[in-house]
């Protein structure tokens, strides 16, 4: 493989549902708008809260359609998510949803209409040159609908693989009920023992807030103790953390992405917290991150008193007597009631070190940071480019992955990705390949042929 081609077609990061560009949507929608399921979604109340619009999608359908040459430029405006749109999570998914009306429909449909929906979609990235895919998608907990649908993704992906092209998978669980969704992986693996090569992993998406990664430790052991009675079924997993976490101070921000590390999470998706200044992050919205709960304030609390020897070698100040303080009042409150603590400049200035505090700790343990340039500008609330924690991250000696995230309703590839670091961290090919190496290193299903090291847990 010639080197300018191994960063751009090696993917690690994609979610099915937000691989279809607009070119994919008026093709797939031509046929099925007028039953599209944007009702399921609250389509045109949600955009119309969100952005003052009312939309009407099947008017939209019709318009493009009536405009060959045009068409698609037009299914643009209402399925590309851009910066102008506002980094909002909440805004990106209403926008995400004009597709979802349509995706719904073909999976209503069922049988081979879900074939082609996912082989549009699989044949659209091989033709951009990339040849080794980990996909991820998720569904309901139903479990036959669960069953049905992974299955039918892994053997497509599997089916298109050869000797000169992998497709591997990432089953997306529900965050809130994640031992539940992992007892359905063991009974897929169980009824279909042949697409185990291909299934590689488990991933936790969408909102982020209200699920703090302590919640996932039964689940982590569990799998632990699976991969160890089970080695030739080893599944890894990878965690989308640190990307939208307004909710919270920017310390608790930092120590989720430790605390999912330590439990093992091979790879960290966005973990945005970790490269973007504090000084920039507190000034992206009015008061951002100077409310958190109680709960996540004594959590912070257990963290520092835990680690606060190791905090200390990075002159980061740990008053001991004063959080044990705190905590005995903290307790008696309400978990959810909020507490204010606002930032100074020494406050900011501890919160950079911390971040190199867990970056060093990425480092020792091997964990990679999955960065997805677009997708933090457009949802992620990166404000601009020269803020972009790819450079810090570029900086560091983190292990580190540029990925797409959803490049369909980004109207972006994987080249354009590379090329956007290129120019932004003003760096040439050959330099970028030496500090990032060849991505397919960091593949998942490894573990099944060596022992990675051990946590810190």
């Amino acid at each position: 493989m010639h080197n300018s081609n191994i960063l751009t077609s090696c993917e690690l990061h994609m979610h099915i549902l937000g691989a279809y560009y607009a070119k994919d949507v008026l093709a797939l929608g031509k046929d099925v708008y007028q039953q599209g399921a944007w009702d399921e979604y609250h389509y045109e109340d949600t955009y119309q809260a969100l952005f003052g619009v009312r939309p009407d999608p099947k008017a939209i359908f019709m318009e493009a359609l009536s405009n060959e040459d045009k068409g698609v430029e037009f299914i643009k405006r209402w399925h590309v998510y851009t910066e102008e749109d506002g980094g909002d999570f909440a805004r990106w998914e209403a926008k995400f949803n004009f597709f979802m009306g349509i995706w719904t429909r073909y999976r209503h449909i069922g049988g081979q209409a879900d074939v082609t929906l996912l082989q549009r979609m699989i044949d659209q990235y091989w033709s951009q040159g990339l040849d080794y895919i980990e996909y991820r998608c998720g569904t309901g907990l139903n479990l036959n609908g669960f069953l049905y649908f992974h299955s039918l993704c892994a053997r497509l992906l599997q089916e298109t693989s050869d000797t000169h092209r992998t497709a591997r998978y990432i089953l997306s669980l529900q965050r809130w009920a994640p031992l539940e969704a992992y007892a359905n992986v063991r009974q897929l693996f169980a009824n279909h023992p042949e697409l185990i090569p291909t299934i590689v992993g488990i991933d936790f998406v969408s909102v982020e807030q209200g699920f703090p990664p302590k919640n996932m430790r039964p689940l982590f052991e569990q799998i632990a103790r699976d991969n160890q009675q089970h080695p030739e079924q080893a599944l890894d997993i990878v965690y989308h953390v640190g990307e939208e976490f307004f909710d919270k101070s920017v310390e608790s921000a930092i120590r989720w992405c430790h605390e999912i590390a330590a439990m093992g999470a091979q790879r960290l998706g966005h973990a945005i917290a970790l490269g973007l200044d504090p000084d920039v992050a507190t000034q992206r919205r009015s008061d951002a991150h100077v409310y958190e709960s109680v709960s996540e304030r004594l959590d912070q609390i257990e963290y520092d008193l835990r680690y606060q020897r190791d905090l200390r070698t990075y002159n980061i100040e740990i008053d001991e007597q004063a959080l044990l303080a705190e905590r005995i009042a903290l307790q008696q409150m309400q978990p959810e009631k909020p507490i204010e603590r606002r930032y100074t400049k020494s406050r900011l200035d501890e919160i950079r070190r911390r971040q190199q505090f867990v970056l060093d700790h990425l480092i020792q343990w091997g964990t990679v940071i999955e960065c997805c340039p677009t997708s933090n500008l457009r949802i992620g609330g990166v404000p601009e480019a020269k803020h972009h924690p790819v450079h810090h991250f570029l900086a560091s000696n983190v292990n580190l992955v540029i990925c797409t995230d959803d490049p369909g309703n980004f109207d972006i590839t994987l080249a354009s990705e590379i090329d956007w670091v290129l120019r932004q961290a003003g760096m040439n090919a050959e330099t970028l390949l030496q500090r990032l190496g060849d991505p397919r290193r960091f593949r998942l299903g490894q573990q099944r042929e060596i022992k990675r090291p051990d946590r810190m847990v």
